[in-house]
């Protein structure tokens, strides 16, 4: 299915680059600045948010991966990761853009990437939320998209991550 054919109702499962996993619930109109405009009404796990019916084009909005998918990006994830920027600016605005991608291929690659650093060093506040809501929403897709064990799914990731992460220098604990 191509981005320009997607057509959603009720029921629907679908991905944001921000939200996540979220289910069409239904439609609705508002009015903004004085134009009404058609919405589809969408549940997360922790927000309902309404999308705009002419946004589906959007990069942001994709349909539900299959097991393929998953499947490539458990490869990915096992993947020796790729260093982030030192500076904590510049490392998180590239964090902030890669989240913005919708691919999943993407996600997976960050979340590696994300784990790694944290491995290594002490990671911000910032960064520790960032990966754990990509972690979550990759979990929370994985079990609705292939009907996969939420604890299982969990596993394979901690594996995928583990094994991606072999080889670096542990960062010295505090206690």
């Amino acid at each position: 299915m191509t981005k320009s054919s997607l057509e959603l109702s009720k029921g629907d499962w679908i991905v944001h680059s921000r939200h996540g996993l979220g289910q069409v619930t239904g439609t609705d109109t508002k009015a903004l600045a004085g134009v009404s405009q058609d919405f589809y009404v969408v549940r997360t796990e922790s927000i309902t948010y309404w999308l705009p019916k002419g946004e589906l084009d959007s990069e942001r909005i994709r349909p539900v991966a299959n097991n393929e998918a998953f499947s490539e990006a458990l490869e990915i994830l096992a993947q020796a990761p790729k260093r982030l920027d030192e500076n904590f600016r510049r490392r998180l605005a590239d964090i902030h853009d890669r989240v913005q991608a919708c691919s999943l291929k993407t996600k997976a690659a960050l979340i590696r990437d994300m784990y790694a650093r944290d491995v290594e060093k002490d990671v911000h506040v910032n960064e520790r939320k960032i990966l754990d809501t990509l972690q979550d929403q990759f979990i929370n897709e994985w079990v609705a998209a292939c009907g996969i064990d939420p604890e299982t799914a969990m596993d394979q990731l901690r594996k995928a991550l583990n094994l991606s992460s072999a080889n670096l220098k542990r960062k010295k604990s505090h206690f």
